[in-house]
């Protein structure tokens, strides 16, 4: 198929028929696979970045700490204070995490504890 460009800090799959994306507006916008809008999600707390959590989850970043995301929600599930994360890793069973910063490596549950 034909590719779509949109102006978005970042993207990421959803699901398996939608995607997120976070526009420069700092806005959170639900995608379907034809492209179209479903959902607009003002974020707030200067999120600059979002991350796959599995299904309808996503892990937002801001500069002082990273969030886990509920899109159907719209809430906050859980949060863990680090600073400045550059990558975030998964592990096979999608049981721990880890949020890798330029100093510091956090190993995180699911559910960021």
């Amino acid at each position: 198929g034909e590719g779509k460009r949109f102006k978005g800090v970042t993207g990421v799959w959803v699901a398996r028929n939608r995607y997120a994306i976070l526009d420069s507006a700092g806005k959170l916008l639900i995608k379907s696979s034809a492209h179209e809008t479903t959902k607009t999600i003002e974020l707030t707390g200067g999120v600059d970045y979002i991350y796959y959590a599995g299904t309808g989850a996503l892990l937002l970043r801001t500069p002082e700490c990273v969030s886990l995301y509920d899109i159907q929600q719209k809430s906050t599930i859980a949060s863990v204070r680090i600073s400045k994360v550059v990558r975030v890793v998964w592990s096979d069973d999608m049981s721990h995490v880890a949020l890798i910063a330029k100093r510091t490596i956090a190993l995180c549950t699911r559910k960021l504890e």
